[in-house]
């Protein structure tokens, strides 16, 4: 938010809708069944969804079921296409069973007691259906609310937000990582990624962090934005070392137990998003880095597997389907 605009007097009206939450003035709440879906928020345009709060909980305690076996699904304009569909868990940054950090950025925060928010602007033109989507055996109790605002009218300019989810286990050292492939116009804004190997040479995280974050936009053959080094692209250097969260990046867990390599990490591209007038293919890709030792010895024992999960956060001008990017 721009410091300026607290003390500005403007046109709108507020909007709030609680979900969940039966044991108070809404008695009617319904719960989260397994298998079924439940309504966090649903405004008519145009508007802005402002806030989303969560504080989650599942049957035993359970929260690495609870993390990825939770949706969050919205839809725009009456549209039945996914815009946003994401595990809540990754979605607000919050990974391996709530094991990783708690942060506080401008756009999205963990905070004690599994306080999950989200203030990314969500534009919409018509209308917004935002719900939880639980494809789990087992009921979820909690609390979540959503904030709007209406907007005076829809200007041209305005972009919807959407989030697409990928899960899936990757040779690094022959396959590329994808992070979209949209046509339209727009802007990235950025990804929560976790990665995890049993890779023996890719202890500490060398090796998965040493792929190109590339960006093309527009057709082009060449990318307009190459990070050299994934740990770069996400705010870091010289590997993941210590857990770290701001405004823009964080890593939120690092983990080498029994084999096994954890890391989970987010950046925020709020000063200089990645922007597109008809189309943008994005990915990590590990081809160019010949000379990594890492790389190396896995690509000769044909042992690089990686399974990532990402969540990849981006503008606009027309929904689309979150699930076929």
């Amino acid at each position: 938010m721009n410091p300026d605009d607290l003390c500005k007097i403007r046109p709108g009206r507020s909007l709030m809708q609680n979900s969940l939450w039966h044991w108070d003035a809404y008695p009617e709440l319904p719960d989260l069944l397994p298998h079924s879906a439940v309504e966090l928020g649903r405004f008519s345009g145009p508007g802005v969804v402002r806030t989303i709060h969560l504080t989650l909980n599942m049957e035993g305690g359970e929260r690495t079921e609870l993390l990825r076996g939770v949706f969050l699904r919205v839809r725009y304009d009456g549209q039945d296409i996914d815009s946003v569909w994401a595990p809540v868990g990754d979605f607000f940054c919050d990974s391996f069973g709530s094991e990783s950090m708690h942060f506080a950025s401008i756009v999205m925060a963990k905070r004690p007691t599994n306080s999950l928010f989200c203030y990314l602007p969500m534009p919409f033109r018509d209308g917004v259906e935002l719900s939880l989507v639980n494809t789990t055996d087992k009921p979820v109790l909690g609390y979540g609310y959503v904030t709007a605002e209406t907007l005076p009218a829809w200007a041209d300019d305005t972009a919807y937000f959407h989030a697409r989810w990928l899960d899936r286990t990757i040779d690094i050292t022959r396959e590329e990582v994808p992070l979209l492939n949209t046509a339209g116009r727009g802007h990235l804004l950025g990804c929560h990624l976790t990665a995890v190997s049993r890779c023996p040479h890719f202890a500490r995280r060398e090796g998965i962090c040493e792929g190109n974050d590339e960006f093309y936009v527009d057709g082009a053959e060449a990318p307009a934005c190459n990070y050299l080094g994934t740990e770069d692209f996400f705010g870091f250097s010289w590997s993941w070392n210590k857990v770290w969260a701001d405004n823009h990046s964080g890593t939120t867990y690092l983990g080498d137990q029994d084999g096994e390599t954890r890391l989970a990490c987010y950046r925020f591209l709020l000063n200089d998003p990645v922007r597109f007038t008809t189309a943008l293919r994005a990915r990590i890709n590990y081809e160019h880095e010949i000379n990594n030792p890492y790389l190396k010895l896995a690509r000769a024992e044909g042992n690089g597997q990686v399974n990532f999960g990402i969540v990849t956060y981006w503008y606009q001008d027309k929904p689309v389907d979150a699930t076929k990017v």
